[in-house]
This record gives structure tokens, C-alpha cells and sequence, in this order.
């Protein structure tokens, strides 16, 4: 039974039998019954907004139309971090599936959230990108000075790890496959975490004692930074294709005094449905 063109599908690896049968509850369709077949990694932006929120890939399908019938096996995790992706030793579908003739599958492309945990990460440790200003000048008085180089050489190098992954993959048509990437949107630094978790940016710049008034533009520019590294990433092999979604897709900001669902943003730094439509109908013009 072909799946129709409007049907996308998103499932675990574990729901992915060897023999192309799918689990899931409620899916009817195997592997060969889709034209399009992508395998995504990455953190909460792919994984859960919040644990009754699942992200923008659910998106996909008859509410953001794909131009193919699709099958997105997700391996994403909340709160992975790049350095955490590529630790093989304890994320093992992602590499199998990807690379390995003996568990993998040929895929169509690699869908990829990535960067923006390990901003928040290093914004959040004591020895991190974040210092104290008694009397600032304006935002880059509270970063620290020479941070956002190690922090890219960091992304970069867990960033080129995984892409060696897939360009000495054992599949031979998976070493060409694209890999899709994105930056992200503007948070606005509140008290709004989710359901388990947060909130970040509220509590990182709080115990540096930044005053609430530098928040906004500091948060801003963080991602601003962030998007720039991610940017500079495209020349680290052939076939890496940056989806810009901080620079085109335009989120409503959350109201600061806001404890929850507030613009386009379900928490400080997740997106609600509204938003993560908004992303998705960007993605769906690339895949």
C-alpha cells in the first residue's frame, strides 16, 4: 500500500524493523510504501517542545504539506547537546542507521538540530560565556572576552565529526546525502520553563546579575552569534544546506512578564504550535 503524497510520518528508531515494517501504532505503511525517507538528530527542536508538545517535524504532512510521501525516523533527544550527538558510545541508532550496512537504511537526506543547547549550555555554567559587569557599556561587556571562539571551535569540531560520520559512511549513497541544518528564533529571556526543565536564558543571566533591561538584546545576540557560526559551517564538506529560519521566519516575540505560552513561544525557548508551523512551512520549501 503506497502511502499518498500528503502522508508524512515521523517514528523512532526503535518503531523501524530490519525488514522495513513500522510499529508505530497507527501507521500502516512500511518503508518501501514512502518516496522519501529522512533520518533526523538533534535536540529539543526536533524531539519535544515540552513533554505533551512533540516539535515542528510533526508538523509535516497534511497540515504543512511535503512535496513527496515521507518517513522521518528520529533519533533527536531533549537537551542534546552536539558534543552529546556524536558520543557513539552511547547514541548508537543515529551512527548505525547512518552508516553501518549491517543497520542502516539509504536515506534521502539527514535532518539536523544542533547548536543551539550548547549556547545555552556554556550560557548557564559559572565558566562559561557569561560574566558580571558592575558598571557595563552595553551588552559585550557580559560576554566573555575570546568565549564565543572556543565555544565555535567546539560546535565545530563535534559539528565535522558528524559529518565525517556520514561522507565515510559504509552505504555508499549515503555519502552524498544532504545534510539540512537551521539556526533558530529569538527568545525572549523569561520566567517560563517547561513542564521538567528551565527555564535557561531567565536563570543564566539572573545569577550573573545582568539587569533585565540588557536581556532582550543580549539573548538577541547570543543567537545572533550562534547563527553566524552555524552560517560559517557550510564550507566544512560538500552538500551542507543551512535552513535560516533566525534570519527568515518571522516569530512573534514572547511578552517578557509572560510565565507560558506567549507569542509564538509555548516556554522561553521552545516554540508553540503556531511557531513551529511557521518553521515547518520554511523547512517544507527545502525537503
Amino acid at each position: 500500500m503506497t502511502a499518498n503524497k500528503s502522508t508524512v510520518t515521523v517514528i523512532s528508531p526503535d518503531e523501524l524493523e530490519g525488514n522495513g515494517e513500522i510499529t508505530k501504532p497507527g501507521v500502516f505503511y512500511s518503508w518501501n510504501d514512502y518516496e522519501c525517507h529522512y533520518l533526523a538528530e538533534g535536540d529539543s527542536w526536533f524531539s519535544l517542545s515540552d513533554i505533551l508538545s512533540p516539535s515542528f517535524l510533526y508538523s509535516f504532512g497534511d497540515n504543512v504539506p511535503l512535496k513527496q510521501s515521507t518517513l522521518i525516523v528520529n533519533c533527536s533527544y531533549p537537551g542534546d547537546t552536539l558534543a552529546r550527538m556524536v558520543d557513539w558510545s552511547k547514541n548508537r541508532n543515529f551512527p548505525n542507521m547512518l552508516a553501518r550496512k549491517k543497520f542502516g537504511w539509504e536515506w534521502d537526506g539527514i535532518l539536523l538540530s544542533a547548536g543551539g543547547n550548547d549556547i545555552i549550555e556554556a550560557a548557564l555554567s559559572p565558566a562559561g560565556i557569561l560574566q558580571r559587569c558592575a558598571n557595563p557599556a552595553g551588552i559585550q561587556d557580559f560576554i566573555v572576552s575570546n568565549a564565543m571562539t572556543v565555544l565555535e571551535e567546539h560546535l565545530k569540531y563535534n559539528f565535522r565529526y558528524l559529518v565525517n560520520l556520514r561522507d565515510n559512511s559504509e552505504i555508499e549513497k549515503n555519502r552524498t546525502i544532504p545534510i539540512f541544518y537551521h539556526t533558530y528564533g529569538y527568545p525572549t529571556p523569561r520566567n517560563a520553563p517547561a513542564s521538567v526543565s528551565g527555564p535557561w536564558l531567565h536563570k543564566a543571566f539572573t545569577q550573573m546579575n545582568i539587569p533585565p533591561h540588557y536581556w532582550n538584546a543580549l539573548s538577541d545576540a547570543l543567537m545572533d552569534k550562534l547563527a553566524d557560526m552555524l552560517r560559517g559551517f557550510a564550507g566544512i564538506s560538500t552538500n551542507l544546506r543551512l535552513i535560516d529560519t533566525l534570519k527568515n521566519v518571522a516569530l512573534n516575540r514572547a511578552n517578557a512578564s509572560d510565565t507560558g505560552n506567549s507569542g509564538d513561544w509555548l516556554n522561553e525557548i521552545h516554540l508553540n504550535n503556531d511557531g513551529k508551523d511557521k518553521v515547518a512551512r520554511y523547512w517544507a520549501t527545502f525537503l
